[in-house]
Parts: C-alpha cells; sequence; structure tokens
C-alpha cells in the first residue's frame, strides 16, 4: 500500500503537469512540433539512462534509489514552477528541467517496477498489477481537469508545484517501506557491463518477452500520440483548456472500468486469446477517432480506448513476472522499458510533427495501420500460438 498510494500521489501530480506542459509550449511557440519534443525528452532521458539504472538497481537499495530520484524529480518541477512565477521561463530551460526530471523519474520507475513483486505473491499479481492501473487512472481522472483548471487560472504555476509537492509525497511514502526490496547479493560481483551483459543475453533467449516488448512499444507510442491528439482535435473543436482535461476525466473513467475488471478476465482467458482480442480492439477503437466530430464522441471513444488498457497491462506484467528471476530483474526491465520509452518519446515527437505537417484526420490513419500491423503481427505469431498458458 505504501508503494501503491505514494505511486497514485506522484502520478496524479504528473498528469496535472502533463497536460500543462503542452499547454505552456503552445502559448510560448504556438508549435505542435516544439510540444511534442518538449513531451519526448522524458522518454529520451529513459533511454540514454535505462541500461546502467537497470544494472545499478540490481546492486543498489532499491528503497534508497526511489527516495532520492522521487525528491530529485520534485526539485525539478519546482525549478520550472519558479520560474514561471517570476515569468522567467524560457523554452530552454523547459526542456533542461524536463531533461534532469526524466533522468530522476529513470531511476524510480525502474525500482517501482523491478520492486513490485517483492511485495506480492505470483498469486496476487494479477489483481496487484490491475490495482496499479485502476491507480494510474484515478490519476488520468482527476489530473488532466485539475492541470487545465490551473493553466487556465494560474498559468500554469500551480500546476507544476502540484506535481512537485507529489514527488515529495511519493519519496515521504516509500521512506517508510520497512522490507527489502533489494536483490539477492551474489558471492561476488560481475563487472557492471558483464552484468549487463548477462540480462540482454537472458531477454534474448525469451521469444515470447521479446515480442511483448515490441508491441508494447507500439502500444506505447500510440499511448504518448494520444495527449497532444486529444488537445489538437478538441481545441478544432473549441474546447476550453479545463473541457480538454475532462475529456481526458472520461477516458480515464474509462480505465478505471477497465481495472476493475481485468483481473477476473486475465483469469478467464489465454494468453493468446487475450493478447488478439485486445489488439483487435484497439485498432477498432482508435480508428473512431477519425469520425469524432465533437468534444463528446471524442470523451467517449477516448474512454473506451483507455478501458483496453489494463487488459494488457495484467496481461502482459504477470507473464513477465512469473519469468524474470529477481537477481536480474532490474537489468531485464530496463531493457524492457527502454523500448517502451523510447517509443514513448519517439511518439510525442512524430504525433506533433504529423499534426504540424499532415493535419488531425492523416495522423489519425497512420497510427490507426500501425495497431492493424501490431493486431496482425499478434495474429500470426507462432511462439504465442504454442504458448501452454
Amino acid at each position: 500500500m505504501l508503494l501503491w498510494g505514494g505511486q497514485l500521489v506522484s502520478w496524479l501530480g504528473t498528469e496535472v503537469s502533463g497536460i500543462a506542459i503542452p499547454l505552456v509550449v503552445l502559448a510560448m511557440t504556438g508549435s505542435p512540433a516544439q510540444a511534442g519534443k518538449v513531451a519526448a525528452i522524458r522518454g529520451l532521458a529513459y533511454v540514454f539512462w535505462a541500461i546502467p539504472a537497470g544494472a545499478l538497481i540490481d546492486r543498489w537499495d532499491r528503497r534508497i534509489v526511489m527516495f532520492i530520484a522521487n525528491l530529485g524529480s520534485g526539485l525539478a518541477m519546482g525549478a520550472i514552477a519558479l520560474a514561471l512565477f517570476f515569468h522567467t521561463l524560457s523554452f530552454m530551460q523547459l526542456c533542461i528541467a524536463s531533461a534532469i526530471e526524466g533522468s530522476f523519474f529513470v531511476f524510480a520507475n525502474l525500482g517501482r517496477f523491478a520492486s513490485f513483486p517483492k511485495v506480492v505473491s505470483k498469486e496476487q499479481f494479477p489483481a496487484a498489477s490491475a490495482q496499479f492501473g485502476t491507480a494510474d487512472h484515478i490519476a488520468i481522472l482527476i489530473g488532466p481537469p485539475l492541470g487545465g483548471l490551473l493553466y487556465q487560472t494560474a498559468g500554469g504555476f500551480l500546476a507544476f508545484v502540484v506535481d512537485a509537492l507529489s514527488y515529495f509525497i511519493n519519496a515521504f511514502s516509500i521512506f517508510f517501506i520497512n522490507i527489502p526490496l533489494s536483490a539477492e547479493m551474489p558471492g561476488t560481483r560481475k563487472v557492471i557491463h558483464h552484468e549487463i551483459k548477462e540480462g540482454i543475453s537472458w531477454l534474448w533467449n525469451q521469444p515470447v518477452l521479446r515480442f511483448l516488448n515490441l508491441v508494447t512499444a507500439g502500444r506505447a507510442m500510440l499511448t504518448a500520440s494520444l495527449y497532444l491528439l486529444i488537445i489538437v482535435l478538441a481545441k478544432e473543436h473549441h474546447a476550453s483548456s479545463f473541457f480538454i482535461g475532462c475529456i481526458f476525466a472520461v477516458g480515464a473513467g474509462g480505465g478505471i472500468l477497465g481495472s476493475l475488471v481485468s483481473a477476473r478476465i486475465h483469469n478467464r482467458f489465454g494468453m493468446r486469446q487475450l493478447l488478439i482480442g485486445i489488439s483487435l480492439l484497439s485498432f477498432l477503437i482508435f480508428s473512431l477517432y477519425a469520425v469524432a466530430i465533437n468534444n463528446l464522441l471524442l470523451a467517449l471513444i477516448t474512454a473506451l480506448f483507455y478501458a483496453i488498457d489494463p487488459l494488457y497491462i495484467v496481461t502482459t506484467s504477470s507473464y513477465s513476472a512469473t519469468l524474470i528471476p529477481n537477481e536480474i530483474r532490474g537489468r531485464v526491465v530496463s531493457l524492457t522499458r527502454l523500448t517502451a520509452w523510447g517509443a514513448h518519446a519517439f511518439g510525442f515527437f512524430i504525433t506533433g510533427m504529423l499534426l504540424q505537417y499532415f493535419g488531425s484526420s492523416l495522423t489519425v490513419g497512420i497510427f490507426s495501420f500501425v495497431l492493424f500491423l501490431l493486431f496482425v503481427a499478434t495474429a500470426r505469431n507462432r511462439d504465442i500460438a504454442t504458448m501452454k498458458m
């Protein structure tokens, strides 16, 4: 509960600033491409730090790592808030602060994923994973409308204050975890690059996990695109900043409902059935953005799309939890998260470019085609077809 509660508060703050950042950049530059670049910085930081961070997390005390990393991210967000308050924030300052926050986030995020199986049993993992999904969508339910309202009333300053405080609260929560979260220490430590190679070798010999990592990367790119895509689509329909936040809140409601039933659905169907069904539904629902002629339809489609995602997370994370040994979990998770966050960063970047130069309709069409390719690849994958799970 300490790990889950702290993450809930932290993710709430991230969602508040997550909608404020593109609004601030759009106000500063008027460019969706620039907004996409700033949003991509956290993903690029993940790509840069993930592999060494994963190895270090298997060596260090994960609780202390998460505690310090959350403090660092909070200070970076606080610096943006101060610059906004004194009207001195520049585009470059925003990029630098985002890079610092993103770098600390890598260690906090990998520490959480590596520690998660240490605080719940394998039997409880699907339900616990669904509970984390519920927390994420509660944050989406509250964060974007709150961020939109704060931006509309205070110009973004309070949004970044809220995010900074949320990181400090998460650090406070993690500080009181009193069970060991570290990996089992071997008798002798290898040189760090040999440990990294060991993690890469283990993942390479897991074909299903490798494939799921690529599918997750594709979905991460689409998930990243949603923020900027929905903001632009809503602005085309003359929505206010607060109403844009409400669209995400409605979407989060769908995500919460999906989280509440995902563990039960996971227990009733085989993994191949789940993955194919999720991939097909994701493609069909996302394609509906092409006919979102008003903001109410936009909110409904977002809710449907968010409702599917928790089941995918429960299915893939439960499989990974049963497969990855704890002593190399940090290294393996760093590789899988590197791919996902690299795709997340690319999603922000390419969405901004597509929206600026080709418009929203073609952007929706391109991403729908990507989801269709993921569905076909999942349905035809031989390793998944022969799985016993």
